[in-house]
């Protein structure tokens, strides 16, 4: 007893290219898709741990330019502090201090321990009234190392950590780190001020804009410069736009790539309606043709998602290191999301199954005799509509390529338009495709040569008889119980078709047996396709 899984891989089996290459379709839009939508992601993910890199977790930097003879006192600070949108602040000493080695004064900041600090400047280790930070240039011309002491200003520090150089504008600058407290007394002892800081790093609350938080530290005092950690505004513009492109063009693929299974599919279907009519008519119920057919088109649709992924991974691990080689080219590498990968994948995999399920639905729903009347008809309804629909695409497409060029708000709407119109001019195609590919066909090739000739061919589907005047063509369903009958120079074919054979090069009685124990040939299939069915 065969169970209707082992049924629908059976099937498979005698349709086998059309399996194989519904699969390799989906692989390769699914592996367009994933490289598509990652590369938007990284390149988001790339800014932002630039960004990150840059200003580390601060949201806003507030304090005043050196030539104001401004200074952030404690008052001042303590009324930014009990802003209630402002989450965290640290204060941060600058100055120049001497470092009796090279006796030479080097950049010093004064830093707290707490995680803005830390991830502003890449430290780590906790720093104390009697330990310093120093970047690693530094260390090597000085030739020192963790745990040496280091004297600045006359005072013994110990080197707790060293940090990598800033190259980010070229010369890698000498820098010390010192405890806050430590720094915020030099100045104050060399400038006679009560300078709590330099300026602050402050962190925003969850869900606060930093803009508003912005406007309303500058009302405290209009002289504060406050510096918004920010993504470059050009650049924000432009990854939008290439991540809008990259929906739009993969939404494109997914339905291009589904019109082309749903072909590969129909044409499974049409291979397979014989077979589903018999079972219908042996008694199986929609339910289970249905579930069959589901079986099959998840089977492809899950094969085609997995293997686009695996090509997907392996290309993003080892195909684009060895493109960089043969090209001689260098770029940034990025790694393969796969929790981004796989929502991807899942989406991909549930938009082609919702396409497959249009077949699926359609083939279940036809009665037996009917199914088989439709697997022998190619019939492209409404055909005049389909052509005016064309038309009409076509029309609006190319009339909004025009505006794309010529309005004046082409840079702003002409990107939409041209994609509009690549939707359209997509539509119109797949609406057409079916009235135009069989004119095409027979334009270069003819597909039935016998249409053009006299006689009786016979072909795998049926029988075709020909002659002036008279077209006759039978489905071997119809035609192993149609009634032949032989009156002189003529056969007597279903209801009073007549078919001369005048011409015929074989003798009358010979057509007649031929055609006899072709009916024969046709029975004796049928019966063992009755027979195969009912042993399953």
């Amino acid at each position: 007893m065969k169970t209707l899984r082992g049924l629908a891989f059976r099937l498979f089996k005698s349709n086998k290219f059309i399996v194989f290459s519904s699969i390799v379709s989906i692989a390769i839009s699914t592996m367009l898709v994933l490289s598509m939508m990652l590369f938007s992601i990284n390149a988001q993910d790339t800014l932002k741990n630039q960004l990150k890199q840059s200003y580390g977790e601060m949201d806003l930097s507030v304090g005043f330019n050196m030539n104001q003879n401004e200074t952030l006192t404690p008052n001042l600070i303590k009324e930014i502090s009990q802003n209630k949108k402002v989450n965290k602040i640290s204060k941060v000493s600058i100055s120049h201090l001497n470092l009796n080695k090279i006796n030479s004064e080097v950049y010093t900041v004064g830093v707290e321990d707490d995680y803005l600090a830390k991830s502003r400047y890449h430290f780590t280790q906790y720093l104390n009234k009697e330990s310093v930070v120093m970047n690693k240039g530094l260390a090597k011309a000085l030739n020192v190392k963790i745990g040496d002491k280091i004297f600045i200003e006359g005072k013994n520090y110990r080197l707790v950590e060293m940090v990598n150089d800033l190259t980010a504008t070229g010369a890698a600058p000498d820098m010390l780190f010192l405890n806050q407290k430590v720094v915020k007394k030099y100045i104050q002892t060399k400038q006679n001020n009560n300078a709590e800081a330099t300026y602050l790093l402050i962190k925003a609350k969850k869900d606060i804009n930093p803009l508003t938080l912005s406007s309303e530290i500058k009302s405290y005092n209009k002289k504060l410069r406050i510096d918004i950690a920010e993504q470059d505004y050009g650049m924000q513009s432009n990854l939008q736009s290439l991540r809008i492109f990259v929906v739009v063009l993969s939404v494109l693929i997914l339905i291009v790539t589904s019109l082309i299974i749903i072909s590969n599919f129909e044409l499974l279907l049409y291979k397979m309606r014989n077979q589903f009519a018999i079972m219908r008519s042996l008694g199986a119920s929609t339910k289970q043709i249905s579930r069959i057919i589901t079986i099959q088109s998840t089977i492809i649709n899950a094969s085609g998602i997995s293997l686009g992924f695996i090509l997907t991974l392996f290309s993003q691990r080892s195909l684009y290191k060895l493109v960089e080689k043969i090209l001689n080219i260098s770029s940034t590498p990025s790694e393969f999301n796969i929790g981004a990968a796989v929502i991807i994948a899942i989406v991909t995999f549930s938009v082609i199954q919702l396409f497959l399920i249009i077949p699926s639905y359609r083939s279940t729903k036809v009665l037996p005799l009917k199914t088989m009347e439709k697997s022998e008809k190619l019939n492209f309804g409404y055909s005049k509509a389909r052509v005016t629909v064309f038309k009409v695409l076509v029309g609006i497409s190319l009339f909004l390529i025009v505006c794309s060029q010529v309005l004046p708000t082409r840079e702003t709407y002409g990107p939409a338009m041209l994609l509009i119109s690549v939707v359209l001019v997509l539509l119109a195609f797949v609406l057409i495709f079916s009235i135009l590919l069989p004119k095409v066909l027979e334009w270069f090739l003819p597909t039935l040569p016998f249409k053009k000739q006299n006689g009786i061919v016979v072909m795998e589907d049926g029988i075709y008889f020909k002659e002036p005047f008279v077209s006759l063509y039978y489905p071997w369903y119809a035609f192993r119980d149609l009634t032949i009958m032989l009156a002189e120079d003529e056969l007597i074919i279903g209801k009073n078709n007549v078919f001369h054979l005048l011409h015929c090069n074989m003798d009358n009685s010979e057509v007649m047996l031929f055609l006899r124990n072709l009916q024969q040939v046709i029975n004796i299939l049928h019966d063992d396709y009755v027979s195969c069915y009912k042993s399953l």
